[in-house]
């Protein structure tokens, strides 16, 4: 029973720094500003909607290319 006593101690001692860890971490975290965030989201969702549709063409295209191919 003495030595899981001494088990137990220990991994709350890790736990401590290691929350103790992470606040440091995350103090030294450089977020970006909105102007980036809103430039970045904007980026994103313009590319994902031209992606979108260019795979909308190329599926028609082949839908139209292989029923013709068929016939």
């Amino acid at each position: 029973m003495g030595d899981s006593e001494k088990k137990s101690k220990k991994p709350a001692a890790k736990k401590t720094s290691w929350f103790k860890g992470l606040k440091g971490q995350f103090k030294t975290i450089s977020w970006p500003t909105p102007e980036t965030v809103g430039k970045q989201t904007g980026a994103v969702v313009i590319i994902s909607v031209i992606l979108g549709v260019l795979i909308t063409v190329i599926d028609i295209v082949f839908r139209f290319g292989l029923g013709f191919l068929v016939k």
